[in-house]
C-alpha cells in the first residue's frame, strides 16, 4: 500500500483523487518540487523548499502552509510508507475553479507522494548513458522552461525523443544555444581538471556535485556553455536529485572524451554515496561550495 498526502490527510494512491476542474490539471498552472530520503532523513530539505517557494513565486502561486507544516507534512508522508530511502514530489496546483483560465478566488491544493523512482537501470551506473539532443529548444524567459511548473510538456516529448533513438536521455538547449541541462537533472563538464556546472536544471544536485568535487581538489567553475563545450569535454554527467550521478558517455552519437564514465564521474559519485548513505566526507557548507563564476557569454541564469 502506497500512501499519499492530500490536503492534510493521508489516503491510499488508488483513492487520491484530482478534480477535472483543477487548474493545475486544465493548464498546468502549480509547481512541483523533488526531494530525496536517505537513511530516513530529507536530503537539504530547506533547499529545496526555497525552489518550491521560488517555483510558485514565479507564477503567482500562493502555499496554503507554512515552511514548517510542509516539512512536517513530508516527514509523516515518508514515514507512513516507511521509505528510508526513496524519493519525494510535493504539487501544489492552483485548484478547482471555472474551465476558463481565470486564477481568482482558488484554493491552492498540496499532495504529497513518498515513492521509490530510479530513471535509470543500476546497471548503467559506472557505465554511462547515450543521449540524443531534445528536438525542441527552451526559452529563458518561459517559467514552465526555467522552473517545476506543472507543464512539463517539454520534457515529456524530449523523454519521447530520445527513448525512439535507443536512448534514455535528452540534453536541452536554450534558444540562444546555450545548454539548459537534461531532463533528469543538470549538466557538469569536465575538461582537465575543472568542472564546469552549467546554469539551469536541478540546483540542489547540481550544488552537491559541485561541493563534493571541490572537496575533492577539482576546479570547479558555474557558467554558461555552448553546445561544442559538451563534445569537447573529458567527460560530461549528470547530477540529478532523481537519479544521483552518472555520466553520460555518447551525445547524438559521438563519444564523449573516451567514450566511457571517467574517473572524476566515479570520484564525485562515490563521494556522493559517502555522504547520502554512509557519512559526510567533503560536505560543502551551505554557500560555502568553493565555486568561481565563469564569464557570461551570452547566457542568462
Amino acid at each position: 500500500m502506497s500512501l499519499v498526502w492530500v490536503n492534510g490527510e493521508l489516503v491510499d494512491k488508488s483513492a487520491a483523487r484530482v478534480s477535472p476542474f483543477d487548474h493545475g490539471f486544465l493548464y498546468g498552472d502549480g509547481v512541483w518540487e523533488p526531494l530525496r530520503v536517505f537513511g530516513g532523513k530529507l536530503f537539504r530539505p530547506a533547499d529545496h523548499l526555497d525552489l518550491l517557494w521560488g517555483s510558485a513565486g514565479s507564477i503567482g502561486l500562493v502555499i496554503p502552509h507554512t515552511r514548517d507544516e510542509l516539512t512536517a507534512a513530508i516527514e509523516a508522508t515518508v514515514r507512513a510508507n516507511h521509505r528510508t530511502d526513496g524519493y519525494v514530489r510535493v504539487i501544489v496546483s492552483r485548484g478547482p475553479g471555472t474551465i476558463g483560465p481565470d486564477p481568482r478566488k482558488l484554493d491552492p491544493q498540496v499532495s504529497i507522494i513518498a515513492e521509490e523512482y530510479q530513471p535509470f537501470p543500476t546497471e548503467l551506473y559506472g557505465h554511462g548513458l547515450h543521449a540524443v539532443v531534445a528536438l525542441s529548444q527552451l526559452d529563458p524567459f518561459n517559467a514552465a522552461h526555467v522552473g517545476r511548473t506543472l507543464n512539463q510538456l517539454h520534457v515529456v516529448r524530449a523523454k519521447q525523443h530520445a527513448l525512439r533513438n535507443g536512448c534514455l536521455e535528452a540534453v536541452f538547449y536554450y534558444t540562444d544555444n546555450g545548454v539548459a541541462g537534461c531532463t533528469e537533472g543538470q549538466l557538469l563538464i569536465v575538461r582537465g581538471r575543472q568542472v564546469r556546472w552549467v546554469y539551469g536544471g536541478d540546483y540542489v544536485a547540481g550544488d552537491t556535485a559541485a561541493g563534493l568535487a571541490s572537496g575533492l581538489g577539482y576546479e570547479v567553475a558555474r557558467g554558461f556553455a555552448r553546445p561544442e563545450d559538451l563534445l569537447a569535454a573529458d567527460e560530461l554527467f549528470i547530477a540529478g536529485t532523481s537519479c544521483g550521478v552518472i555520466g553520460i558517455v555518447r551525445l547524438e552519437g559521438r563519444d564523449i572524451g573516451s567514450g566511457t564514465e571517467g574517473p572524476v564521474t566515479r570520484a564525485v559519485r562515490e563521494a556522493y554515496r559517502e555522504l547520502t548513505r554512509g557519512g559526510e566526507p567533503h560536505r560543502p557548507e551551505a554557500g560555502a561550495t568553493g565555486l568561481s563564476t565563469l564569464p557570461d557569454e551570452g547566457g542568462a541564469e
